[in-house]
């Protein structure tokens, strides 16, 4: 019998699943949410299953939406599902489809729980998700994302984060369930795609449980990194950091006598407050603006996503440009 006792664990460990509650589970049909969503059926949770049809692959998106509302139906399994033109939208926003759809699928699902009264929305990102984040952020110069996917942020609920890819499939051997296959995530063209398909598969050489360490060691990171951020924040706090979505400003001073361990973190708090978004800002950039702080000379940095370092009269100020 396929025990999945790291997701039990990490239900109790973070109270994922309050009594009563009702839970929305992201479905898009493949072999993780299929298994997420009976799995929580059976263990008597009041699921409702949410789908989005991304308008990306004709009848094949079709055929997914069918086969999740087929799956609900044959168990009493609400199901709510919404039509959306993800192409479209890359195309309005200038972002990847990727992207895109990540954008479109949050909105979907949160509109749909406030809609239904879902307290939790349960997606199926397991270990081996969170050791392939943890890989791309590494490879991409990253340092907030090092801590990998969290189990749980505001009303999202992650329970199989510790449960590998294999022991999902085996849980879906087990209880006889069909899925379907995304013909996209055989597409080496995405960056994710090739670390999984390419990378993983050769690192599970030097450690058949490589996937299941990494994902760990990104919980470890991210329980340290929230301690640290709390340490930054406190420095930022007291050196009299002011913040709001267009301008924030600290006098450079408190950069610059912060532990090298804190510095670039400070940094980052504070552009995490400006409203944009942080996918193009990398470990250089954080680094630049320290140095910014450190360097008897330099006023000035221009930085991804319209926003600009200054440096005048003792004060740091981050802020977005006028377009």
């Amino acid at each position: 019998m396929v025990r999945l006792d790291a997701a039990e664990a990490l239900v109790r460990r973070f109270d994922m699943l309050p009594e009563g509650a009702c839970v929305l589970v992201a479905v898009s049909g493949g072999v993780d949410s299929i298994s997420l969503l009976h799995w929580l059926h059976a263990r008597g949770v009041r699921v409702a299953a949410g789908h989005l049809h991304h308008g990306l692959r004709g009848a094949a998106a079709d055929g997914d939406e069918a086969f999740v509302r087929d799956f609900c139906a044959q168990r009493g399994i609400p199901f709510c599902v919404r039509h959306g033109d993800v192409g479209a939208l890359a195309r309005t926003l200038g972002v990847s489809t990727e992207e895109a759809g990540r954008a479109a699928r949050y909105d979907f699902l949160e509109h749909t729980a406030a809609e239904i009264g879902a307290s939790r929305i349960a997606t199926a990102h397991h270990a081996d998700d969170n050791a392939e984040t943890l890989l791309f952020q590494l490879v991409r110069g990253a340092r907030s994302g090092l801590g990998g996917i969290a189990p749980m942020r505001g009303p999202y609920i992650r329970p199989f984060l510790g449960v590998t890819r294999a022991e999902i499939e085996a849980y879906a051997a087990e209880h006889g369930l069909s899925h379907r296959l995304d013909e996209m995530n055989l597409d080496d063209s995405f960056s994710r795609n090739y670390l999984r398909h390419e990378i993983m598969p050769r690192l599970s050489r030097v450690n058949a449980a490589a996937a299941l360490h990494m994902a760990q060691t990104a919980q470890t990171l991210r329980i340290e990194s929230a301690y640290l951020d709390a340490l930054a924040q406190e420095r930022l706090a007291a050196g009299g950091a002011t913040f709001s979505p267009v301008r924030v400003t600290v006098p450079d001073r408190v950069i610059a006598a912060a532990p090298e361990a804190l510095r670039t973190r400070m940094v980052r708090l504070l552009l995490d407050a400006l409203d944009v978004g942080k996918r193009d800002f990398t470990a250089r950039h954080y680094d630049a603006i320290a140095a910014l702080c450190l360097s008897p000379q330099g006023s000035h940095l221009d930085l991804p996503h319209r926003v600009a370092a200054e440096r005048r009269g003792g004060v740091l100020a981050l802020r977005i440009k006028e377009s």
